[in-house]
């Protein structure tokens, strides 16, 4: 069988354990799961008989309004299938699973997706602010974060260096 027609049998015999969907953009697989799955998810993938994802590129956090998604890019060391896993996020509530204990390498990028858009990633190791400072109030990629006009900056501005 070839490595694709695997691939998209592994993928799809996940989906059915995890509740998943399955679709398919540009040549890469894209399995949506819910966050309470997503250790399962990718413990699975990584595993995979003879076409493993076992190799995180990339892990992101989107805000797409009603809910969060935080997206995983898995590629292989031993082959060339491509996965992408997209967990949905609740907005109210956006906790998921830490992945550092399936990827060291997650460490970063889940402090980023934290600082950026709040998403909190239970049993992470370190989980806490990796571009900005400690007493920053917000998440600066939400897309209900306000950000004051370049008028009122320039006010402040113009008061702190007029005193």
């Amino acid at each position: 069988m070839e490595n694709k027609e695997l691939l998209k049998q592994r993928v799809e015999e996940l989906a059915a354990r995890v509740s998943g969907e399955v679709k398919e953009s540009f040549g890469v697989f894209i399995l949506k799961v819910k966050a309470p799955y997503i250790i399962e998810t990718l413990t699975a993938a990584k595993s995979f008989t003879d076409v493993p994802c076992d190799f995180l590129h990339d892990l992101g956090g989107l805000d797409l309004g009603d809910h969060f998604e935080v997206v995983y890019q898995l590629s292989s060391l031993r082959g060339p299938q491509l996965l992408r896993v997209k967990a949905i996020v609740d907005r109210e509530n956006p906790v998921i699973d830490s992945v550092t204990r399936i990827w060291q390498g997650a460490n970063f990028l889940e402090r980023e997706a934290y600082d950026m858009f709040g998403i909190i990633f239970k049993g992470h190791p370190n989980l806490k602010r990796i571009y900005l400072w400690d007493d920053f109030e917000g998440y600066p990629l939400r897309k209900d974060y306000v950000t004051e006009p370049i008028e009122v900056r320039n006010i402040v501005r113009t008061r702190i260096e007029g005193e």
